[in-house]
């Protein structure tokens, strides 16, 4: 031993030991870390204060306890797998956990030690544990937002980049932009050192993939060639050292859909100095795109048909200054107006400035529109007049906006309305003195005016009231039917209308004319002009009744000619052949003229019963001696024997009899629809139907031919006579048709006590 060498005794040495484990105890009890020590049972040999605090209890409450003791079994299941690991092999092991102790759910990051002996055998283990809960709810936050987010993120690696281009840089090179656009291949390979590490769930759906995978596959190949040029700006912003980089191009996804995008860059903090963590976002701009490029179409358009407009145009501020107007307001005003700056209402005269404001102040957000008349002059000094349409516009909360003022030169109306009201007692001479009935009224049914017409009631006052209360109920329904067809179409009506009197509970025939009166586009009033035709109707009545009557005569005079003359010139003809043939059979004569003698005598029998069912169809005598049910029957009959399908017929109450004229007329019109549908509808099947209601009588005639357009229909000689036949009993007649679609023809005649036997 030297004599420098310095010997402490034992007893300094213990208390030198002493001092370094009050230092170390001291130390472990003051850490925020749980640190511990257990033995080979799992049972707590020492704990500090801050691992008694995780568990919500004392330090002598935990000693020579195990886990399970201590917590919940499943929990202690777990970090007892992990201690005898550590007591198996000898290694430490490391670890993070989730676990419900004395202070909660929380995260854990753990690291175990094995604790041996003076001969290197494992006794027992010292742990430490370390709360991460705060870390690992913040990165779940930030996980989450990353995942869900609408917009497309992902994060990547630049660091390979990053050491490329000072690779670069300690080459010389100090240019990035003008090396990578020499060395394209150069751009290319520092393209594929950029690495993908994460990618959210909008990054995957924008791109139209599934996986990270296929989306490292594609991200860097599927960038339009008009785009390429974004990795050469982005890699030139980096190796400047900016930490942001923004653009915008185009990129094809996987459904080969072109979309515009906004490509952003940022280097999150930390990571400036490798760019080892870059946060790479793209928002979908091509809705944007398509918005902005259709409203700059709809702008060019508005202001080219704005300028092409007539009218005078304007827009106006909140102060009530022109801030826009187009060339037919420009071209009116420009001797009057300096400028964009010119108050609108500066621009009518001193007597009309007034006015101008007081319109424009009556302007509300309640009723933002407003119509007013105002007199100017032009630059030649004479008087016109100006409609203008103002509209206020007013944002969100009510705070006015400006104004758009639409003017028109109302000069020519002003001056009709002046010669229209010179005339107005001149049309009121003619309107009180006219032999018709003439009356305005509005789309309610009120009566605005009436002249004096000799068949109203002199004691009953018609202007001011409505329809309904000057007429019966049927009447009024009528006429309101016929001026609410007026306002609703704007067009004039001609018609007839039949009125029933109160004083003897007969019917009148009123020629009806109805005429719009117009305010601008808005039918604002009906005149109505109304003639009795009653007489006319009547005379019209007579005149067809004696038509048909001529009509009815002449089958007759035909009819009995046809069996009279003709039918017995053919007997006559037959019996004589008849004759002739006799003698000849006496004599032997050929067959061939045997033969022809037959067909001759056949062909004479043909015409005597053609002539016989002429006759009849021109004078039925079964309809004169049995009544209508029976003519139709042996009508329809006759008519099964010469077509090669069924007439069918439906007969209702039709035992009784009615007045000759009514069934003669029935007959005739019935006889005339079977004939249409045969000879004309080539139909395959015909339906007939005569229905006795009581108070009318409906004759249906229907087919499945060919049919035709109703609305090109022509009145021909078949069907004049049967409306003419229904007009006579004051029946109607409704056709129902179409191309392809066969025919339903309805007569429908009320039953009077004339017409009922």
């Amino acid at each position: 031993m030297s004599k420098d060498t310095i010997v402490i005794r034992p007893e300094e040495q213990i208390r030198l030991l002493i001092r370094e484990n009050e230092l170390l105890n001291s130390i472990i009890q003051g850490a925020s870390d749980s640190i511990y020590a257990k033995d080979l049972d799992g049972r707590y040999i020492s704990i500090n204060e801050a691992g008694a605090a995780y568990f919500g209890k004392h330090i002598d409450e935990i000693i020579g306890r195990t886990d399970d003791e201590l917590i919940d079994f499943d929990i202690a299941n777990g970090i007892i797998a992990n201690d005898q690991a550590l007591f198996k092999t000898g290694n430490p092991v490391t670890y993070e956990s989730r676990g419900t102790f004395g202070i909660g759910h929380n995260y854990f990051s753990t690291t175990k030690s094995p604790l041996r002996d003076s001969e290197g055998n494992v006794i027992g283990l010292i742990g430490v544990s370390r709360d991460v809960t705060a870390a690992r709810l913040s990165e779940e936050k930030y996980r989450f937002i990353f995942d869900n987010a609408p917009f497309s993120f992902w994060e990547e690696d630049f660091s390979k980049v990053k050491k490329f281009m000072d690779a670069r840089k300690a080459e010389g090179i100090v240019d990035i932009r003008a090396y990578f656009v020499d060395n394209p291949t150069q751009l290319e390979k520092c393209i594929d050192l950029i690495e993908v590490m994460n990618v959210n769930r909008a990054t995957l759906q924008l791109n139209g993939v599934e996986d990270k995978d296929q989306f490292i596959k594609k991200i860097h190949r599927n960038f339009t060639p008009e785009s390429e040029s974004i990795f050469l700006d982005e890699f030139v912003a980096l190796s400047e050292g900016k930490t942001y980089f923004q653009a915008e191009g185009s990129f094809v996804n996987v459904n080969d859909d072109t979309i515009d995008v906004q490509f952003n860059l940022n280097v999150l903090p930390g990571h400036e100095e490798d760019l080892s963590l870059v946060l790479v976002s793209i928002a979908d701009i091509t809705d944007t795109h398509r918005l902005t490029d259709e409203l700059n179409t709809i702008k060019h358009r508005y202001q080219s048909i704005v300028e092409a407009q007539s009218e005078m145009i304007c827009r106006i501020d909140s102060k009530r200054r022109v801030i826009f107007r187009n060339l037919a307001f420009t071209r009116f005003f420009k001797f009057k107006d300096s400028g964009l700056e010119t108050r609108f209402p500066s621009l009518f005269p001193p007597s009309e400035l007034e006015k101008c404001e007081r319109e424009m102040q009556l302007i509300s957000a309640r009723e933002p529109k407003r119509v007013c008349e105002l007199r100017n002059y032009d630059e030649d000094g004479n008087l016109i007049w100006q409609e203008w349409n103002v509209t206020a516009f007013y944002g969100n909360s009510g705070t006015l906006l400006g104004y758009q003022a639409v003017g028109n030169d109302v000069t020519s109306r002003k001056m009709a309305q002046e010669a229209l009201a010179s005339s107005e007692a001149r049309w009121r001479s003619i309107f009180e003195h006219a032999d018709d009935l003439i009356l305005t009224v509005n789309s309610e049914g009120y009566i605005l005016s009436v002249n004096d017409y000799a068949e109203l009631p002199k004691d009953r006052k018609w202007a001011g009231r409505t329809l309904e209360d000057v007429m019966l109920p049927e009447n009024a329904l009528g006429a309101m039917e016929l001026v609410n067809q007026v306002f609703s179409t704007g067009k004039a009506i001609k018609t007839e209308l039949r009125i029933l009197r109160r004083e003897d509970n007969l019917y009148s025939t009123y020629g009806v004319a109805l005429s719009p009166i117009y305010h601008g586009n808005r039918v604002i009033t009906a005149i109505c002009i109304a003639r009795n035709i009653s007489e006319t109707k009547e005379f019209e009545k007579h005149h067809r009744e004696a038509l048909i009557e001529g009509q009815e005569n002449e089958r007759m005079r035909v009819a009995q000619e046809l069996h009279d003359g003709l039918g017995q010139l053919f007997t006559a003809i037959k019996l004589n052949l008849q004759h002739v043939k006799s003698g000849l059979d006496d004599k032997g004569v050929s067959d061939e003229m045997n033969e022809r003698i037959k067909a001759l005598e056949d062909n004479i029998g043909v015409a005597i019963t053609e002539v016989k069912n002429i006759s009849r169809n021109l004078m039925p005598d079964v309809l004169w001696q049995f009544g209508l049910k029976p003519a139709i029957q042996d009508l329809v009959t006759k008519w099964n024997t010469t077509v090669a399908f069924k007439i069918s017929l439906e007969l209702v109450d039709m035992d009784v009899r009615f007045s000759p004229e009514l069934e003669k007329a029935l007959f005739r019109m019935c006889q005339e629809l079977i004939n249409n549908s045969v000879r004309h509808g080539n139909a395959s099947n015909v339906y007939v139907q005569l229905i006795n209601h009581g108070d009318t009588i409906v004759l249906m005639v229907e087919d499945d031919g060919i049919g035709f357009d109703t609305n090109k229909i022509t009145k021909g000689f078949g069907l004049q006579n049967i409306w003419s036949r229904a007009e006579v009993f004051e029946g109607r007649v409704e056709i129902d048709s179409a191309p392809n679609r066969g025919t339903v023809t309805t007569v429908e005649i009320p039953l009077t006590n004339s017409l009922k036997l």
